[in-house]
């Protein structure tokens, strides 16, 4: 063990038991924690973490030029290849000070880190660790929540791809700290440090992700509440199945969020009270509907859901939050990963899954404008992913420069 662990893990009893009380900054990511773009600033990039489709050349992160007064602008400027293949490019996320990405490969089990500060239009791989499970005891990394002094991230399941998953915390180096095993499944992680709390998710584990469309009995449904100075689990929740993207509401203190349950097409709602969270299903979709990702504006006014099966993208006004009215709907085929901007008016949406689970849309990121009058789809900004040089890309997950 180097020194620099050690002091971490003296310094870092279970997780960050003196974090500082932090504001949300407006920032066009999921963790609070990140200080990086805000609203009275234009995006100029946006990072896609890319597989190839494939398989045959390395998965790359892809860099697009947002700046609608660049002559690139709506274009693939730069790739970062990882240097290895079939990773399954699924999630990524920014340090706390976004200066480098941890991205990950959801069936290879190895962490990639980006230099995004040095020149953010082309990153530089920095570091990889070969395998998360060796070094952590936990495999299949999804979700990347930075908090201070380095990362959070939600493992699908153990080393050797079975129950459970765990939160996993990992120094800004990405060398492993300390790991908190779930009850059982793992997906999404979003904190409310104002109120003590994490919140998990669930979907299955790697062995059953990576043979293709997990049985319904090897799905979670459960949604799981923690204390996030000591790590302890406070409270289970059993909803619909496959509860996946965790989203609070962006307020300080405020004790509300958001869940999609992909194969019960529906999304739930919880509140915080008496320090328990009470669940209430918000809204029920049409069957095959398949609800991939949720994205809540900064002001709490509106819930945007993508649906997978439904090939389209649903905007909700959330001023009654157990009842949700949707304000407008947007066609795009497989809707899937979307990122809002912190002035809450350009919503990008990708449209790539899983290798195993995509159909045969052309892979594509998009631009949905969001008015007074609701959403549409910008002709200016089509982002082609089945050119690039290396042949067709699919993209999933989105981060904002």
């Amino acid at each position: 063990m180097n020194a620099r662990l050690a002091v971490l893990l003296v310094m870092l009893p279970l997780w960050v038991a003196a974090t500082p009380r932090v504001q949300p900054a407006g920032t066009s990511d999921e963790s609070v924690f990140v200080h990086g773009l805000t609203a009275d600033r234009h995006e100029l990039l946006i990072y896609v973490w890319t597989s190839d489709a494939d398989a045959k050349d390395p998965d790359f992160l892809s860099v697009i030029d947002a700046d609608p007064a660049s002559p690139s602008y709506a274009t693939v400027i730069a790739t970062a290849p990882t240097g290895s293949t079939a990773n399954e490019a699924h999630h990524f996320g920014y340090t706390a000070d976004a200066d480098r990405i941890f991205a990950g490969g959801l069936f290879t089990n190895r962490l990639f880190i980006y230099d995004v500060k040095t020149d953010p239009r082309h990153p530089r791989l920095t570091r990889t660790i070969p395998d998360l499970a060796a070094t952590t005891g936990y495999s299949g990394p999804h979700t990347f929540y930075a908090i201070p002094g380095g990362v959070m991230v939600a493992m699908l399941g153990g080393k050797d791809g079975g129950a459970p998953g765990a939160l996993v915390k990992l120094d800004n180096d990405g060398n492993f700290v300390q790991a908190m095993p779930a009850p059982e499944y793992m997906y999404d992680v979003g904190i409310k440090p104002e109120l003590n709390l994490i919140v998990t998710s669930s979907w299955a584990h790697p062995h059953s992700i990576m043979k293709g469309m997990a049985p319904m009995d090897q799905v979670g449904d459960e949604v799981v509440a923690w204390d996030f100075k000591t790590g302890k689990v406070l409270q289970e929740v059993h909803l619909d199945k496959a509860p996946l993207e965790v989203r609070w509401l962006h307020a300080p203190g405020a004790p509300r969020g958001f869940v999609n349950c992909a194969f019960g097409n529906s999304v739930w709602t919880w509140e915080v009270k008496d320090g328990k969270l009470e669940f209430t299903k918000a809204i029920q979709l049409p069957d095959g509907s398949i609800p991939a990702d949720m994205r809540i504006s900064y002001d709490d006014r509106f819930l945007f859901v993508s649906l997978f099966g439904g090939n389209a993208v649903n905007q909700y006004d959330i001023s009654n939050p157990v009842k949700p009215a949707l304000v407008s709907t947007v066609a795009v085929p497989q809707a899937q990963m979307m990122k809002l901007t912190p002035d809450n008016r350009r919503l990008y949406i990708s449209n790539s899954l899983l290798s195993n689970l995509d159909g045969k849309a052309p892979y594509r990121v998009r631009l949905i404008n969001v008015g007074a009058s609701g959403m549409s789809l910008d002709p200016k900004f089509d982002v082609d992913f089945n050119s690039l040089p290396t042949g067709q890309g699919r993209p999933h997950d989105m981060l904002l420069k």
